[in-house]
């Protein structure tokens, strides 16, 4: 069947304009003292002097909502200064849930006053009468956060950031919001998709979603193992234009798929970046050490600190679920991905409801009935409302590896086996979900009394990404949390040592006691790892244990296919270093989801998308997992073959319109 006519009919769904939006706006709230009306970001803020009468009306805003499908806040042009808003939570707080003066922090921007609270079931009232008491006396609207169990610095940061520069952070709202609310021009009148990094590759994620009226990039990362131009994405590509960019979708905060988007804010983009919270703050970090990281190699990086904060003043960030305009004829919506904290499936909603694209970034899919292993967070989502296309990672597409369980197991041997010969073993990990994971297995492990007392050293980001993670408890798997709230902490133990300075990372190395080093970065491209392997190499006592994906070309890689003379410069003078200790490699940690699990949500995934796109993996991984989809089709859940592609980079792929019917003849018969 042609997607002709649905193609005509779309282009008159265009919806309302703005001043159709304004005008209802007015009328339906004109009692509650309208002083403004503005588009800020994905939102339409309605500022009033009679808060009271939206509280007591609160039906009107979310049946206005359901009309114009918009997301739209209500803010009080009244407010109680600080001083006296303070003053009056902490009066209706009770002094048994652990809040502060400091606790209690204002943003003028938003109206917003975010409230750090230790014991949160404490508070003893309802939380929506809380917000609306507050709301209602005092003009601004309260967030209740649970306080981290660790003190992260970046978190604070980030607010004091918002908090410095609200001229800069109102300005970039109101010109965001432009963008998203401005009236159609054409309509859509396609869907192409075009990959400048990720395709037949892992790394550099950066995908062009274009439908004629608006483009979207969806990721904007850096090659793990590439260095100079072919570490960025093709952005060079003649159908690459920073000032057509609409918006920016970021999945996740690793390297590979958040590392050059400051280089766009370098080069004048000034649009929205779309991400999850916990995404935002561990991006900042990732990209702060990744500045500092090519500095201390002495090469230039492609970008600045002022441009990474030119970006978080762009950052939008939005929750699982929750439906956001990001372009005039497309809505985004996040779902939990499973991979790290704050990792998300990112559904398109394109040209009211005429084409939907859901682009899963990175993915890690089980079972849950039956897993007794050390989960930090639940699968990835699996339905949704309309899929006609998806993007899926094909990482592990052509490989099979062992269970979590059987990973933890291997991992508590070799624990053992380093303990009783008097060595370090020595863990590459991922600041950024990896860390975590194995420092939850640990200490879990020496809890349930499967491992020695031997001690864990930690060093690099991981433990301000640990932090983090302790700020976001809401999403982490449910065991986890109840443990969390049970006040057992999975990320501290009395064997745990976060190496802080040059001292302890010495301590680490050269004691005469046995000793387990969770190091980043964990493809060995740098960081604290490098100084510890360099010292820990020559010695047969000791091991080196990979748990993640090592990217052809890492250092990681190269050692994990048997290379065994390691040349580092120092001072000039290239010195070798012979590896003699004991490397071994356990791929059941991954955060990426195996061959099994890509078919299994494949199968599990509702509904069925006409056409898949493999991606983010090597070709032979990509052949693979396509092969095997095109075999099983029916067992997968679906009545008629999908549609399966393989591109490359720079190639363009016409997703609508489209006659299936002529492409799947074509294909199977």
């Amino acid at each position: 069947m042609s997607d002709q006519k649905n193609e005509k009919e779309g282009r008159t769904q265009h919806g309302l304009s703005r001043k159709q939006i304004i005008l209802m706006l007015w009328q339906a709230l004109k009692d509650a003292g309208i002083s403004g009306i503005e588009f800020e970001g994905p939102e339409i803020a309605v500022y009033v002097s009679n808060p009271k009468y939206i509280l007591e009306n609160e039906k009107i805003v979310s049946n206005l909502a359901k009309t114009i499908r918009k997301r739209i806040v209500v803010r009080s042009k009244k407010r109680l200064s600080p001083e006296e808003a303070r003053k009056f939570i902490l009066q209706v707080i009770p002094r048994e849930a652990g809040v502060t003066p400091e606790d209690i922090q204002f943003d003028d921007v938003l109206g917003e006053a975010k409230v750090l609270v230790q014991y949160p079931d404490k508070i003893g009232m309802n939380l929506r009468r809380l917000q609306n008491l507050v709301l209602g006396e005092t003009g601004w609207r309260i967030q209740i956060i649970k306080k981290p169990l660790l003190k992260s610095e970046i978190l604070e940061r980030i607010i004091g950031h918002y908090l410095e520069k609200p001229k800069e952070r109102r300005k970039a709202l109101r010109s965001i919001g432009e963008r998203v609310f401005r009236d159609m021009i054409i309509g859509t009148r396609h869907v192409r998709v075009i990959g400048f990094g990720s395709f037949g590759e892992v790394g550099r994620s950066a995908i062009l979603v274009d439908t004629g009226e608006s483009k979207i990039l969806l990721d904007a990362g850096a090659s793990p193992s590439g260095s100079g131009p072919d570490a960025y994405p093709m952005f060079h590509a003649p159908e690459f234009r920073v000032e057509d960019l609409d918006a920016v979708v970021v999945t996740h905060a690793h390297l590979d798929h958040v590392g050059m988007l400051p280089l766009l804010f370098k080069y004048g983009y000034r649009g929205p970046v779309y991400m999850t919270e916990p995404t935002r703050d561990i991006a900042i970090l990732v990209l702060k050490d990744y500045i500092e990281l090519m500095r201390r190699e002495g090469r230039d990086p492609p970008y600045t600190l002022k441009d990474v904060e030119t970006m978080l003043n762009y950052t939008i960030t939005v929750p699982y679920n929750t439906v956001t305009d990001v372009a005039p004829d497309t809505k985004l919506t996040f779902s939990n991905a499973g991979h790290i904290l704050g990792s998300a499936v990112a559904h398109l909603h394109i040209g009211q409801g005429l084409y939907n694209i859901l682009y899963t970034g990175d993915i890690k899919y089980y079972r849950i009935k039956g897993d007794k292993s050390t989960r930090l967070l639940p699968p990835a989502a699996y339905q949704f409302h309309r899929i006609e296309a998806i993007i899926i990672e094909s990482t592990y597409g052509a490989t099979e590896t062992q269970s979590r369980e059987e990973a933890e197991k291997e991992l508590i041997e070799m624990v053992n086996k380093i303990y009783k010969r008097g060595g370090k073993l020595l863990v590459p990990v991922m600041a950024v979900g990896r860390g975590q994971e194995i420092l939850a297995v640990l200490n879990r492990a020496y809890k349930e009394g499967k491992i020695p007392p031997v001690k864990i050293y930690v060093d690099g980001m991981v433990y301000e990404v640990t932090a983090i993670y302790t700020a976001y408890m809401n999403l982490l798997a449910k065991p986890i949390r109840e443990a969390i709230e049970r006040g057992e902490n999975p990320f501290i133990s009395d064997i745990t040592i976060y190496v802080r300075d040059s001292d302890k990372r010495q301590e680490a190395i050269y004691s005469s006691e046995p000793a387990i080093i969770l190091a980043t970065s964990g493809m060995m491209q740098g960081g604290p790892i490098l100084e510890y392997f360099k010292a820990l190499a020559e010695d047969p006592k000791n091991a080196l244990v990979f748990v993640s994906y090592q990217a052809p070309g890492t250092l990681g890689r190269r050692i994990v296919e048997g290379e065994r003379e390691i040349m580092f410069e120092e001072n000039g003078v290239l010195k070798p270093v012979r590896v003699k200790l004991e490397v071994k490699r356990i791929e059941g940690f991954t955060g990426h989801a195996t061959r099994s699990e890509l078919l299994m949500y494949l199968r599990h995934l509702r509904p069925k998308p006409r056409t898949i796109i493999l991606n983010h993996g090597e070709y032979p991984a990509l052949t693979s997992l396509g092969l095997a989809i095109k075999r099983s089709w029916e067992r997968l859940g679906y009545k008629t073959p999908p549609e399966i592609l393989i591109p490359e980079n720079l190639e363009s792929i016409r997703l609508y319109p489209r006659y299936y019917k002529k492409n799947i003849s074509l294909l199977y018969h």
